[in-house]
């Protein structure tokens, strides 16, 4: 017995000494949101404001980017500024042209002097960007931010100059996006930044968040998530809508904290619990995966992302909408749901609770059993009056104020420029 446990052991320290190297070759070590971004100093001593971006492409133009864009753009015509996006992940395509065709694309070898410039500088292996003594920055993801730290702290030394203010946009607890990591660490070192940030958060929901865990930012700015303005002129536009036994899912299998796989565990038991099941249809949209079988001849088809139009073509037309989010952020999908007429089901996560916002929407805390019982009661709901949910209320009326959603931008501007 005990000389098989020594060859047992023995076997067993062989093999991981063998497999040791080939663990070893093919572990990533590499980080690729933290590829250096490098500065060298401009010619320009102009005041200018710079915002850094992931991306302006069409496919990544929704949400935060448009949402970061709108921003950017109401500073800069408030201040009448100089002004410069950088792109760190992906280069301008041809369908972006036509979204920012007022503005001139620069390479980083140039040291422009354009109103408004546009520098690509994803493929930036040996290459640095110019800075001037009078550059101000906005920081959009935790990755620029982290470049934009480093930045600065190089501007104030080469300039010899007291260090500039940076803004920080956020839009969600982004350590969240990942499992406790070595993202995790760089995401949180982001908002913990030695120097002064002014912080813009995207909802009140997520700042009291970040509030209740203790960041501390040098000044704080709100503003309120708002209806896009082409799904405003679509739900201004409604005539006789008519709903019809339809249940929208806003399926993204590629983004965790939209909890897809959840959703179709829950679907999976709510094909079997709800009466007259085959009258209803199932659609996914957001990101195109294949149909899933559910069960019971049930599936849920996938539609990808839709164009706007299409989306409101889809959202006045059906009755029930599914729209998960792990994270303190509201999100936009379940507002645009219920203000659409749909019974929405969403979740609540720390202090978020979306049933203040509207009447439409029902807040769970997550498991299967709870959101496939919460479908089933809506769906019966639906069901005893079909125009049910078309009569909700709005509580949050700010929703709708496109004009005012950054109505403290003179105060910022003056906190940035002036002091």
């Amino acid at each position: 017995m005990l000389t098989k446990i020594i060859k047992n052991t023995f076997l067993k320290k062989t093999f991981k000494s063998l497999a040791q190297p080939i663990i070893n070759s093919a572990v990533s070590t590499n980080i690729g949101e933290i590829t250096p971004l490098c500065a060298r100093r401009s010619n320009y001593d102009y005041e200018r404001i710079n915002i850094l971006l992931p991306s302006i492409n069409h496919e990544h133009f929704f949400g935060g980017i448009a949402t970061a864009v709108s921003f950017f753009n109401n500073l800069s015509e408030l201040k009448k500024i100089k002004k410069r996006i950088i792109t760190t992940d992906a280069a301008p395509d041809k369908k972006s042209m036509g979204i920012f065709n007022n503005y001139e694309f620069a390479k980083a070898e140039a040291d422009s002097k354009f109103d408004n410039e546009i520098l690509a500088f994803n493929d930036r292996y040996n290459k640095t960007i110019p800075v001037a003594k009078n550059d101000f920055f906005i920081a959009t993801s935790w990755w620029t931010a982290f470049h934009v730290q480093k930045i600065i702290n190089w501007q104030q030394k080469e300039y010899n100059q007291p260090v500039k203010k940076l803004v920080y946009l956020i839009q969600d607890f982004e350590p969240g996006f990942y499992s406790w990591s070595s993202r995790y660490a760089l995401a949180d070192s982001t908002y913990r930044f030695r120097y002064p940030q002014i912080a813009v958060f995207n909802s009140s929901m997520l700042y009291t968040f970040f509030k209740d865990n203790n960041y501390a930012f040098d000044r704080e700015f709100i503003f309120e998530p708002v209806l896009n303005d082409k799904l405003k002129k679509g739900l201004d536009d409604r005539k006789n809508v008519t709903k019809k036994k339809q249940i929208l899912i806003y399926g993204r299998p590629g983004v965790e904290r939209n909890a897809f796989s959840l959703i179709i565990e829950a679907l999976k038991l709510w094909v079997w619990k709800q009466p007259e099941v085959h009258q209803w249809s199932l659609l996914s949209v957001g990101e195109k995966h294949q149909n899933i079988e559910l069960g019971n001849s049930m599936v849920l088809k996938s539609v990808g992302k839709l164009s706007l139009d299409r989306y409101v073509t889809v959202l006045n037309e059906s009755a029930i909408g599914i729209s998960l989010m792990v994270s303190p952020h509201p999100s936009y999908p379940p507002m645009e749901m219920a203000l659409f007429g749909l019974g929405v089901i969403s979740n609540s996560f720390a202090n978020k609770e979306l049933s203040s916002w509207h009447e439409n929407i029902t807040s769970i805390r997550l498991s299967d059993e709870m959101l496939a019982s919460t479908l089933l009661e809506q769906c019966n709901c639906f069901i005893r009056n079909n125009d049910f949910f078309l009569k909700g209320r709005l509580f949050k009326s700010e929703y709708l104020k496109m004009d005012k959603q950054f109505d403290f931008m003179k105060d910022l501007i003056e906190e940035l420029f002036n002091k």
